[in-house]
């Protein structure tokens, strides 16, 4: 393994420091409105998934990588705004399925709509290939994070 200069792995924790407080503060610009105005960013990544697809409360905890207490929390805010409602398991009907109502997958589409329109923006001049190898880095690099967080929780177990 090659050797890592200590300078430059403490330039991208600034780096990745910086982006993260500039990426919480324009998501809570830009997924606020009048009718939802208190609604967590991480319950519409909630709503983004279930949009996708059904799925239990046990799954979306899972994708989310969220504890599924949090996760019941926010499903709760979006039943309650009308953008998902429970359905009994078609598989197992004890068990409940969170299905996105059409006003969440719309909501999920104007959000997904706006967040691209901002990004076109933020990338105006910017390659294909130089978009492809950021994605490429960026998904090696998250990969490899998750990779270590999940062994270094097994590990204290």
């Amino acid at each position: 393994m090659e050797d890592l200069d200590d300078a430059t792995i403490d330039d991208l924790f600034g780096v990745l420091s910086k982006y993260v407080r500039l990426r919480e503060r324009a998501a809570h610009l830009t997924v606020r409105t009048a009718d939802d105005g208190a609604l967590e960013t991480a319950a519409y990544k909630c709503l983004f998934h279930l949009a996708g697809e059904p799925m239990r409360t046990s799954r979306l905890a899972e994708i989310m990588v969220a504890d599924p207490s949090t996760v019941s929390r926010h499903v709760g805010s979006l039943v309650d705004l009308g953008y998902v409602r429970r359905e009994a398991d078609p598989d197992d009907g004890r068990a409940t399925l969170l299905v996105a109502t059409d006003a969440g997958v719309a909501r999920a589409g104007e959000i997904r709509a706006h967040r691209r329109a901002r990004l076109h923006k933020l990338l105006d001049g910017w390659s294909d290939v130089e978009l492809d190898t950021l994605v490429a880095l960026l998904t090696r690099f998250v990969d490899a994070a998750e990779e270590l967080i999940s062994f270094e929780k097994g590990s204290a177990t």
